[in-house]
């Protein structure tokens, strides 16, 4: 199992453009990346028009098979320059699933969710959720350590608010010992609770602790799912 993290970074005022070029395009030509897509999401916080997808894929074969035969689709070929004309920066990164089925617990050893799955978050606000992306880079050689702090006290933490996790993914290839964890929120003020409940849980405190001395770096940032069916497999309703 690979999974592929891309971020297409905009010009200012991009992101309206981009979305209607989805839309133009129309979905049945990029079936293929379709079928092994986790969800398209753009950035409420931090660089603004920006644009995160997720991809599951089996294998590096799998995503090369399937993202490179797109290329030569001839009617794709005025989608690529629409959306390529919109770009500032692009870039992908390869990850696998964390070594806890804890903490990621749709890709993991006994489970493993794709689009034809049907979505997994439901309900009249679906759309309106937001996917928190927290990422820690490590000291090189502290990755053992890291999974360590999750399993002595991180996990169990967590446990309260287990529903909320998403996935959580280590680099492969690209950024070394950087890991990513995605959990979902149903808005702005339950993502502000359930931070302040885990914060101030002695378990989560002593998570902290421990991989203080391991982190180089540490990023947030809050999305949102894409405003289209087609590119937010996990979520019932959109916009």
């Amino acid at each position: 199992m690979l999974i592929e993290r891309r971020c297409y970074t905009l010009k200012p005022g991009g992101l309206g453009a981009f979305w209607r070029a989805q839309e133009d395009r129309g979905y049945e030509s990029v079936r293929p990346i379709l079928e092994r897509l986790i969800g398209y999401f753009s950035a409420v916080s931090g660089p603004a028009d920006q644009v995160v997808h997720l991809y599951r894929y089996d294998t590096f074969d799998d995503w090369q098979t399937r993202l490179h035969g797109l290329y030569a689709v001839a009617s794709l070929e005025p989608y690529f320059k629409t959306v390529r004309a919109l770009m500032t920066f692009q870039e992908n990164a390869f990850l696998s699933p964390a070594p806890l089925d804890a903490l990621s617990p749709i890709w993991n050893s006994e489970r493993d969710w794709l689009p034809l799955n049907g979505p997994l978050f439901e309900g009249e606000h679906a759309s309106l959720v937001l996917v928190e992306e927290s990422t820690h880079l490590l000291m090189p050689g502290t990755l053992p350590a890291y999974w360590a702090a999750w399993a002595n006290a991180g996990v169990s933490a967590m446990q309260a608010d287990a529903a909320s996790q998403l996935g959580s993914f280590v680099g492969v290839v690209g950024q070394q010992h950087e890991v990513r964890h995605y959990r979902v929120h149903a808005s702005f003020e339950a993502r502000q609770a359930d931070n302040a409940a885990l914060t101030s849980d002695p378990r989560w405190k002593e998570f902290i602790h421990a991989i203080a001395p391991l982190c180089v770096r540490s990023e947030r940032k809050l999305l949102q799912p894409a405003p289209m069916a087609p590119l937010s497999p996990l979520f019932m309703q959109v916009r």
